[in-house]
């Protein structure tokens, strides 16, 4: 099995949402000096070349996040919540 195809059938397979929180917050920080459009547009390149070069489907891969946002934002964890009131409070309404 090529380096590849395993990176792809881990990300297809793998159940538990907990040891996405603080990576997914981690990315957020890296990116926030940015202009918000640049933001989005960036996050939105990666993740197309990710899927891309994995061999996997976009669509498939977004609504599997969408799926697991739920557990995401179980309670007691705030990672989640903080990226979500990023994007609402700096992200939707900073004018550039």
């Amino acid at each position: 099995m090529s380096l590849f195809s395993s990176v792809a059938d881990r990300v297809k397979t793998a159940s538990t949402v907990a040891d996405l929180r603080e990576p997914a917050f981690i990315l957020l920080d890296r990116i926030q000096h940015l202009d918000p459009a640049d933001q989005v547009r960036a996050l939105g390149l990666t993740f197309a070349l990710y899927m891309e070069v994995l061999g996997l489907d976009p669509a498939e891969e977004y609504y599997r996040a969408k799926r697991i946002l739920a557990d995401a934002e179980a309670p007691y964890t705030y990672h989640v919540q903080a990226i979500r009131d990023f994007v609402e409070q700096e992200v939707a309404r900073r004018p550039r």
